[in-house]
């Protein structure tokens, strides 16, 4: 859940497309990366400037721009200067479902970076290939399993083997325009409840802005499907239970038929091609973003930016997000203990506070939260504190959105579909789990195989 997950496409193909295409790649991989066949692995290519000529060369591929790539880099480039032996090359590859999309394509024609940062969603992909290297054997007493957030390590662990290591981790929440909120007479806090935000939307939308009368709530269009989960969870619902999808019960119904009022009948939500720029820019008087994009939110923004649990309705729910390490099965072992160096550099308390603080993400090092400069900074600006009190009340997605080929991209259009046209929310429920229940039969049989 970074800003480049929704980063304009390049060459001029479509987001849509490009997934599309990502999943008959990634349904390709299974038993390649074993090293089946005659052809062996070799690295993906990358320049080793001269200074760095005699190390042990890692490629590193990352999803990070912007200022969130700047901080990226930074840690990249204090690791090479702090010792004389590996030489961390790292390559920005787009989104994270392009970064996948390019490495499951590696996969296919045997050319791969050692290391890689994989979603949520796209780690599970590569470990259901048998892409990623087995973890457990490459900690020591610099870093032990357990330094990490319990939730987080658990999340990238098998039958007690790690596969996927926390990076940048995160969780949906809810901005909101303090100038804005102040010239409608409103609380400086988040609304407790979207029912409270909807009693709020006639002072905002009374307020003028430089382009008119301020609008409600920005819905996010790239990621729908990640935030909409929350709202499943507030209204009592699932998206599926295990691998048996729900979307088309009572409960999501009502939260779709929940928000299209919002958006149809009261006119206070409307779907946004780009939430965050309309909100930096004052267009809208809230909406929901990733911790990751905390810092570029208000580094964007030319007003106080506050920020909140998201709202809840019969429940409270909040989806755990973001992205982490994974280290490819078909490097060599020299390279992948080198690469592992990398992860426990970043993952030292202070090296994880540092990313913390330039980026919003999550601190996922147990000890980075009591680092003198992440206290520092929270006293500065308490809204980098908000993300790691909710976190305790979030949980992880419903496996269908995890594990089903494509799922997020057939969630999300569905969910587009849906916000921006006149479609009951029966229907399009009712085509959105026919779809996914396809897909997740086709490979009910592997799931089963790795997790069960």
């Amino acid at each position: 859940m970074t800003t480049t997950r929704t980063t304009a496409l390049r060459a001029g193909m479509s987001r849509r497309a490009l997934l599309a295409a990502s999943g008959g790649v990634l349904a390709g991989l299974s038993g390649l990366a074993a090293g089946c066949g005659s052809r062996a692995f070799v690295q993906a290519t990358g320049a080793v400037p001269a200074r760095y000529a005699r190390r042990t060369h890692i490629v590193f591929w990352h999803s990070f721009a912007s200022i969130v790539g700047d901080a990226m880099q930074k840690l990249v480039d204090e690791f090479n200067d702090i010792q004389d032996e590996i030489y961390v090359d790292a390559q920005f590859q787009g989104s994270y479902d392009q970064t996948a999309q390019k490495l499951a394509a590696g996969v296919i024609a045997r050319q791969v970076p050692d290391i890689s940062i994989f979603s949520e969603i796209t780690w599970r992909k590569f470990h259901l290939a048998d892409a990623l290297e087995p973890l457990n054997d490459y900690f020591d007493a610099d870093l032990a399993p357990t330094a990490y957030l319990d939730q987080f390590i658990s999340e990238g662990t098998v039958k007690g083997t790690i596969w996927w290591m926390p990076f940048a981790r995160s969780t949906p929440l809810f901005y909101y325009n303090k100038e804005i909120f102040a010239k409608a007479g409103l609380p400086d806090r988040g609304p407790r409840t979207w029912t409270e935000l909807r009693e709020w939307g006639p002072a905002i939308q009374g307020v003028r802005t430089a382009s008119g009368p301020a609008k409600v709530h920005a819905l996010t269009s790239g990621d729908a499907d990640w935030f909409f989960q929350a709202k499943v969870w507030q209204w009592g619902g699932n998206y599926s239970k295990g691998l048996e999808v729900t979307i088309d019960t009572e409960r999501p119904i009502a939260a779709g038929e929940w928000m299209i009022d919002f958006i149809r009948k009261v006119k206070m939500a409307y779907l946004s091609a780009s939430s965050n720029i309309d909100f930096a820019n004052g267009v809208a008087a809230t909406t929901e973003m990733s911790t990751g994009g905390l810092r570029n939110a208000t580094e964007q923004a030319k007003f106080p930016v506050g920020a909140a649990f998201l709202p809840a309705f019969e429940h409270f729910g909040c989806p755990t997000g973001g992205s982490g390490f994974g280290i490819m099965a078909t490097s060599t072992p020299a390279r992948k203990r080198a690469a592992f160096e990398f992860v426990k550099f970043v993952a030292t308390p202070q090296k994880s506070a540092q990313w913390s603080i330039a980026t919003g993400y999550l601190p996922i090092i147990k000890a980075a939260q009591q680092e003198p400069a992440l206290l520092a900074a929270t006293k500065e600006n308490p809204n980098f504190a908000v993300a790691v009190r909710q976190l305790e009340r979030t949980r992880v997605q419903d496996l269908a959105r995890l594990v089903v080929p494509n799922a997020n991209v057939t969630m999300y259009t569905a969910l587009q579909r849906l916000y921006s046209s006149r479609d009951s929310v029966p229907d399009v429920f009712a085509t959105l789990a026919r779809k996914l229940r396809s897909s997740a039969d086709l490979m009910r049989e592997k799931y089963d195989r790795h997790y069960t």
